[in-house]
């Protein structure tokens, strides 16, 4: 290999290029080079540069040094065992050693040709005598400092791979935990669900005993105490006036207490539900509200109603007089309307009245369960006892309060009642 000329260091390069002391000195060159005195002249410079620089004078050297991974390679063509084409493709294909920057510098293989191809075989840059010493400096500095950027990133995207995988983890693991706890929470509700349902029918059980036995009970002895005071009653010219009048309003309130407990009873659990069904016993009910309250109130049957399941007849009838209850406490208004239909195996029902409504915020606290009395909650879990839907609307003046629920078909129907 011909000598290739570096010429001395300018006060150019002496000034400009030089690092302080250590700036360099954790970074490792290998120097490749079989002409002594072009090697001791790159070496030279390198190390006033502050780098620290091996030496090798073969390929075979080269590539045995390469194991230690330098920081960079300056790697000279024309060697005596392989060219450095060789050394720089050999290199490039493993894996251990392809990060590494090769910089060619050759005296010999100086033309257009030789640099292409020298590139194209894996090199990071090429310079041919001949070669400044401060062009030689500030390219190893270039390639060091693409090195570093090269390096950087491949670590910023390893962190962004490893958080990638770390968040798929995590996001894996919340909706493994979110689906638990969201199975736990069902599982509770339809539990509470299904204790609320019971509830209610135990409650409905008790008041038709209670019905029943105040009917057949009390009602009885009250029935028997009159029928005696009709015995009395026949002897009344016997008696002195005041025992006389006494033993009359004795009678009178008896058959006022009778009537209340006749009352009671029937609102407790009306005969006409079970015997009649679902429409004469709203009828009933409502003659007696519109009596007790001064509230005229209108119920709408479809012709299509039948005779529903008796737990549902029940629901609908107690979710009425909840509804119509709030109307005589709460709304003000003088009428009520009821609506009750089926439709598409569906029971529409409807409570509707003309009073002063609900303020937007008490609807919205209504809407969102926040806060509600203990009639609505009633209600609330009586319609999702069948999965039925609730809905209130209150717009300006009246208050609508609609459920939806599911009652199956006709002839699943008429083998539950």
């Amino acid at each position: 290999m011909s000598e290739m000329a570096i010429p001395k260091a300018s006060a150019k390069w002496g000034s400009g290029f030089r690092l302080s002391p250590g700036e360099n000195g954790a970074v490792r060159i290998l120097t490749v080079d079989d002409n002594e005195a072009l090697r001791y002249s790159i070496v030279r410079s390198l190390r006033e540069a502050g780098y620290q620089v091996t030496e090798a004078r073969t390929g075979r050297e080269a590539l045995a040094l390469a194991a230690n991974l330098p920081d960079l390679i300056t790697l000279d063509v024309n060697l005596p065992d392989m060219n450095g084409f060789q050394v720089c493709r050999q290199l490039k294909s493993d894996s251990a050693t392809a990060h590494i920057p090769i910089l060619h510098v050759s005296a010999t293989f100086v033309d257009t040709e030789s640099k292409v191809r020298g590139l194209d075989g894996g090199a990071d840059a090429y310079l041919a005598e001949p070669i400044d010493r401060a062009e030689l400096v500030a390219t190893v500095g270039a390639l060091l400092r693409l090195k570093n950027a090269e390096t950087l990133a491949r670590q910023q995207a390893e962190i962004a791979e490893n958080a990638r995988r770390e968040l798929i983890q995590l996001n894996s693991t919340l909706e493994g935990r979110v689906l638990e706890r969201t199975a736990a929470l069902k599982k509770a509700n339809d539990s509470l669900r299904e204790l609320s349902g019971r509830l209610l029918q135990m409650q409905d059980v008790e008041r038709k005993r209670l019905a029943r036995e105040l009917h057949d009970g009390v009602g009885q002895l009250l029935a028997a105490i009159k029928m005696n005071n009709a015995l009395l009653m026949r002897d009344a010219s016997k008696l002195s006036g005041v025992a006389a009048r006494a033993l009359e309003e004795n009678d009178s309130l008896v058959e006022e207490v009778l009537q209340s407990i006749r009352t009671i009873s029937h609102l407790l659990h009306p005969p006409l539900l079970d015997e009649a069904g679902l429409h004469s016993a709203l009828r009933w009910y409502v003659e007696e509200f519109s009596k007790r309250s001064g509230i005229g109130v209108e119920l709408n049957c479809s012709a299509s109603l039948q005779r529903l399941p008796s737990d549902m007849e029940t629901a609908i009838f107690r979710i009425v007089q909840e509804c119509l209850g709030n109307v005589h406490r709460h709304s003000g208004s003088h009428t009520a309307r009821i609506d009750l239909e089926l439709r598409d195996n569906w029971a529409w029902l409807e409570i509707s009245d003309e009073g002063m409504g609900i303020a937007p915020g008490k609807q919205q606290e209504l809407e969102t369960q926040s806060r509600s009395g203990v009639g609505l909650r009633s209600i609330r879990e009586r319609i999702a006892q069948f999965g039925g839907e609730l809905e209130i609307r209150s717009i300006g003046k009246g208050t609508t309060v609609a459920a939806r629920i599911p009652c199956g078909s006709r002839a699943e129907m008429g083998e539950a009642v």
